[in-house]
């Protein structure tokens, strides 16, 4: 009996598989994955987290608190050597050499960090070219569609997280003191006399 099931099976003629389409769907029943607009939300959720990760690894680079702080230093630094400079000229009479500009931007963190802010860069550029590709296709399949409150509340979402990243509003990172020559100009009259004064003198 069991011989004679085992032929049966084996010799049975299904025309259903000669049909099947080759692009049908791998889903089982009438159970869907995820649509385009969904696929672009979570894009983006993990472009968001790998830029995360990038402002935890180089600051310097990619936390735009950090940047907007060491950028207000620069400025901070060079109008306070344009300040000194003419007057060291007239006093010592030799012209100091102009700083390069190099010497104000951040040093590069060490190559195992740059190795791991290259993937991290990657994967962010993937998941943002997926998030967008998502959605305009989701645009173009479905222009007249609305999204549902859920789906309105979670790209809010997004929006105010990437507006955060963008600002700096959510840096966990420790912020590089705030650089301010104000108190040193008085000590800076009492050893040179008054600018004008001092670049005047015969």
């Amino acid at each position: 009996m069991i011989s004679r099931n085992l032929h049966r099976n084996a010799t049975r003629f299904s025309p259903r598989q000669l049909v099947r389409r080759l692009d049908r769907n791998g889903l089982r029943g009438r159970r869907r994955g995820p649509d385009d607009f969904s696929q672009a939300l979570t894009a983006f959720d993990r472009a968001i987290r790998a830029h995360r990760r990038l402002a935890r690894l180089a600051p310097r680079f990619f936390d735009a608190a950090v940047i907007d702080r060491e950028a207000f230093n620069r400025a901070e630094q060079r109008r306070w050597m344009a300040l000194w400079r003419p007057v060291l000229a007239k006093v010592y009479g030799a012209q100091p050499e102009p700083p390069d500009p190099n010497d104000f931007l951040p040093p590069l963190p060490p190559l195992r960090t740059q190795r791991a802010v290259d993937c991290q860069l990657a994967e962010l550029r993937i998941w943002m070219e997926a998030g967008r590709t998502s959605m305009k296709r989701y645009k173009e399949r479905y222009p007249h569609a609305l999204p549902n409150l859920s789906r309105v509340a979670r790209l809010l979402r997004i929006a105010f997280d990437f507006k955060k990243l963008a600002l700096g509003l959510d840096s966990k990172n420790r912020l590089p003191e705030k650089i301010t020559y104000d108190y040193n100009f008085t000590d800076f009259k009492r050893a040179y006399g008054q600018p004008d004064d001092t670049v005047s003198a015969p």
